[in-house]
């Protein structure tokens, strides 16, 4: 179970991020994954795994997500001469992480 609400909380970062036209970098992808693993992991520990639990994970997560894209639109974008989405970066991530604590990824 932890699996699986672990991948639909990453479903979600990932369309989040590409719907605003970005992508993680792949440290920044380690660091959200990572975060999203703890995620799961208090929800079990605190046996907190129902559909709305689980509904209120994401709309944090959301949050975290669109906090990070937003972050990151502040940044110069170092690849704007390269082909693909502009990447969102770790230290987007960090600055995201001020709006915490967000269950479960306090």
């Amino acid at each position: 179970m932890t699996l699986k609400m672990e991948e639909r909380l990453w479903i979600t970062a990932t369309y989040l991020a590409r719907e605003a036209g970005m992508d993680y970098s792949v440290p920044c992808a380690v660091v959200v994954r990572d975060l999203v693993r703890a995620g799961t992991r208090n929800m079990v520990r605190e046996q907190r795994t129902s559909e709305h639990d689980f509904e209120e994970a994401d709309a944090n997560l959301s949050k975290l997500v669109h906090k990070m894209v937003e972050e990151n639109r502040l940044f110069p974008n170092t690849r704007a001469s390269l082909p693909g989405p502009v990447l969102i970066r770790e230290a987007a991530f960090v600055k995201a992480k001020e709006i915490c604590p967000l269950w479960p990824f306090a």
